[in-house]
């Protein structure tokens, strides 16, 4: 994750989704609801763990 305009840029390089959240609070649940749309799978069942980094140039 980084911030970028205001906002928290979620990137998920495993499936290579990203999305984007204003609030911090919701980077989490974003992601999870990302993976699970995405993939199918239900969002209780996905764990994961937020990194926060500079994006590549």
């Amino acid at each position: 994750a980084w911030t970028e305009s205001g906002c928290f840029v979620l990137y998920v390089p495993e499936i290579e989704a990203l999305t984007r959240t204003a609030r911090l609070a919701d980077a989490e649940p974003a992601a999870r609801d990302l993976i699970a749309e995405l993939l199918g799978l239900d969002p209780a069942a996905i764990g994961l763990t937020l990194t926060f980094r500079r994006p590549r140039r």
